[in-house]
């Protein structure tokens, strides 16, 4: 201190230091306390929210007792593991994403947001006009109707041709040939002998002209016969009717007989078109209907014509019908031989009917259609046959018909034997779309005619249905590939199809007669492996050797019904054997496999065999382009021969297949005549992972 008692300078600068380095040393203090709360605490939220997430996963888990493949949602099995067809990992099956307060097995529920991705669309149910159109093809032919011969009704040499060659066109009373013959000179003198007579007799005199005119001559030829005095040396023949000269006989100095054809004449101021119509568009076909068709030999003119004969069989090998159209063709456009395409429209009602409005409770000619339909029965005036009503044609008969109820074409999703909309629930708080199956009738246009399944003034998807469906099917929901069960209340699953206890019957045979089946089998193993390695060359032997196996076996022995089936199942396998040894690839061997397989397992499933380990049957639902085959194994580790090693589409096949069925073989004890074995010890799984899965009986394809 200084003498004045105050602190001196270097001091107090001192003392200032160290009140800095106290404040600065608490700041760091207090700012490491500060960070390390903040990180403990993001860390503890972070823990929080995994094990939150977590405990979300395992209560969705939890709560699901079925698993699903999002590839093919029709597995559900109760546990996880691997799809029984792709092997890929099974996903918990969940709702998690539906309102809980519409969701139901055929309804999808989604938001306002969802919706405007999936560009769903509706349209309103509601009944108009609907017309069928029917598109056919066809050719074009003479008329048969309309076809005149003109022949010599006596013998006769022919002195002068006036129409000497095929293509002439003529018309009715054209000269055509000029012919002397003694029996009409004979004639014309009968004539005159009448007309000389003092006392001339009436009948007499007709007689003789008639005569004349039977033999050819016209009525006007005969009165010139009979002012002339004296008889014509030359007669002319003329023609019976207008038309083209399709053939001609007639030659100079020819003699012809009585009978001989001398010209052939066609009309084809109408002409026939003969069209193929499936029988699908059957229905709709009637007679009398109108017809437009073009050809492309006159391209942009359409000519028009109406249906005048429906063929009553069906050609089987096209499975079509022959339609046949009259037209009228005065210009001589078309001509026999020429392709036509041809439309036919029917307008239908409610019921399906063909409604004409303009022969509603008429009566038409059962011969000539165009012909004006009368209000009251009668006489057809052409070809004087009764009247008929139009509704024995199949035509409708209500004057004032129901409109049929229609959809947009692009409503319905169509699989071949059924077909589903989905229909926009009225009064949901979200978006919500109920699956219905529809039964349709034909496609109108762009429209689909409903017959059940829909009623006015529902609103069905026409855009974005193909989005919902695949939802429902991730789901594992009825859809367009799961059928609906019935009514909803009480469903649990998609529909399943009823399956018996036994696919095939068992047939009782003598042991003797079962144990050739073993080199049969043998043969059929050795068989397959060649066609898992793609060794046509050993496919071809073991076809051979296993063909020789099954000649060898014969029916003695046997009763009725066990001879006749193998006889049967027998020559199929002999039949595909050949097929698979003709066979120019490993492809042609494969599809030839495919009904070896059923046939033989038919038969082992009918008498059994000798094995001591049961024979697997597999079924592949993506083998043969997805039409899918069966083949047997010796033990359940299966070796696809369908596809063999080499990938399918990024993918190993070779597993890929579900174990149908396990075929017992024949206990040692049993007697001779093969009684009393139990069929039904026969085990289906239905997953070839040993799993619970869905239950089969059996080969399907048995009664194929």
């Amino acid at each position: 201190m200084s003498e004045s008692g105050m602190p001196s300078r270097p001091l107090k600068k001192l003392a200032k230091a160290m009140v800095l380095i106290s404040l600065v040393g608490a700041a760091f203090g207090l700012g490491y306390f500060l960070s390390g709360s903040v990180d403990r605490s993001a860390d503890v939220d972070s823990r929080m929210k995994e094990a939150q997430h977590h405990d979300h996963e395992e209560k969705t888990v939890a709560k699901s007792s079925i698993w699903t493949c999002s590839m093919h949602p029709q597995i559900r099995l109760p546990k996880p593991g691997k799809c029984p067809i792709c092997f890929m990992d099974l996903i918990p099956l969940t709702s998690e994403d539906t309102d809980s307060s519409t969701a139901g097995l055929t309804t999808y529920t989604m938001s306002e947001t969802a919706k405007r991705l999936a560009e769903v669309e509706t349209d309103v149910v509601k009944r108009e006009q609907a017309k069928v159109v029917v598109r056919m093809v066809g050719m074009v032919f003479e008329d048969e109707t309309r076809i005149a011969a003109l022949t010599s009704r006596v013998d006769g040499r022919l002195d002068e041709i006036y129409v000497n060659f095929t293509g002439t066109q003529v018309k009715e009373g054209d000269p055509m040939v000029k012919i002397w013959s003694p029996t009409l000179i004979t004639s014309q003198v009968e004539l005159f002998e009448a007309t000389r007579s003092s006392e001339p007799d009436e009948d007499f005199m007709t007689g003789a002209e008639e005569k004349l005119i039977q033999q050819g001559l016209t009525r006007e030829q005969v009165e010139r016969i009979k002012l002339g005095g004296k008889p014509i040396l030359y007669v002319t023949l003329r023609a019976p009717i207008s038309g083209v000269v399709m053939k001609r006989i007639a030659v100079l100095g020819q003699f012809v007989k009585e009978g001989t054809e001398m010209y052939s004449i066609n009309d084809l101021s109408h002409v026939w078109i003969k069209m193929d119509a499936y029988e699908t568009d059957l229905p709709w076909i009637r007679y009398g209907q109108d017809v437009t068709f073009t050809t492309p030999a006159l391209p942009g003119k359409r000519f028009k014509g109406k249906v005048l004969f429906i063929d009553p069989t069906l050609e089987g090998r096209t499975r079509s019908v022959k339609i046949r159209v009259e037209a009228s063709n005065p210009d001589l456009l078309l001509k026999p031989g020429m392709f036509v395409s041809a439309e036919l429209e029917a307008e239908i009602d409610a019921a399906g009917k063909v409604v004409k409005s303009e022969w509603t409770g008429k009566y038409i000619c059962p011969v000539h259609p165009r012909d004006q339909p009368s209000s009251e029965p009668g006489i057809c005036p052409d070809s004087k046959v009764p009247l008929k009503p139009a509704s024995a044609f199949g035509y409708s008969q209500d004057d004032q018909p129901e409109l049929p109820l229609v959809i947009p074409a692009t409503a319905p999703l169509i699989t071949g034997t059924r077909a589903i909309v989905y229909v926009e629930v009225p009064g949901a708080e979200r978006p919500t779309y109920e699956l219905r199956q529809v039964v349709l009738g034909p496609r109108a246009g762009d429209k689909y005619v409903v017959y059940e399944g829909l009623k006015e003034g529902d609103r069905v998807v026409v855009k974005g249905n193909f989005k919902i469906d695949s939802a429902m099917q991730i789901l594992a929901r009825p859809s367009m590939m799961n059928e609906i069960e019935g009514p909803e209340e009480g469903r649990t699953a998609a529909k399943e199809e009823p399956r018996e206890e036994e696919a095939v019957a068992r047939i009782e045979a003598p042991r003797d007669f079962i144990e050739k089946f073993t080199p049969v089998f043998s043969e059929y193993l050795a068989l397959k492996d060649a066609l898992v390695e793609e060794r046509t060359d050993l496919a071809v032997e073991h076809s051979q050797s296993m063909g020789t196996a099954v000649e060898v076996i014969d029916t003695a022995g046997l009763s009725e019904t066990a001879a006749r089936t193998w006889k049967d199942l027998s020559a199929e396998m002999t039949a595909s054997l050949d097929a698979v040894a003709a066979a120019e690839d490993v492809e042609g061997q494969r599809k030839a496999f495919a009904p070896l397989s059923e046939a033989l397992a038919r038969a082992l499933m009918s008498f059994r065999h000798v094995r001591n380990e049961p024979i697997v049957l597999y079924h592949c639902p993506m083998s043969l382009d997805e039409e899918g085959a069966y083949w047997m194994e010796s033990t359940e580790d299966p070796k696809n021969p369908y596809f063999g090693r080499k990938p399918y589409q990024g993918q190993v096949m070779l597993q890929c297949g579900e174990i149908l069925e396990r075929i017992p073989g024949v206990p040692p004890a049993v007697s001779p005549t093969g009684e009393a074995h139990d069929s039904s010890e026969t085990d289906r799984t239905g997953s070839s992972g040993g799993g619970a899965g869905t239950e089969e009986s059996g080969m399907e394809a048995a009664g194929k």
